[in-house]
């Protein structure tokens, strides 16, 4: 299981290699919405994070994540 800030940091690693969106910092309560990443990216960056930490992320529960900390929870979820 991975902890909170590794998911952050994973994620602001993957929009820089998918969608060359570059983050200072990010906060859990982050609206992916409103991080400027599109959808197709936004699949990259899911697809970069399951093969990272080794998991699968269901797709109807991908669609319920609003926020980062949204995503953490799924991640600790199925890991």
């Amino acid at each position: 299981m991975s902890d909170s800030q590794e998911i952050i940091e994973l994620f602001k690693k993957a929009a820089w290699e998918v969608d060359r969106k570059e983050f200072d910092t990010l906060e859990l309560d982050a609206k992916i919405s409103e991080l400027g990443i599109d959808s197709v990216a936004m699949l990259e960056v899911i697809g970069y994070l399951e093969e990272e930490l080794d998991v699968h992320l269901p797709d109807e529960k991908i669609a319920r994540v609003q926020s980062l900390r949204d995503l953490s929870a799924l991640i600790a979820e199925v890991s």
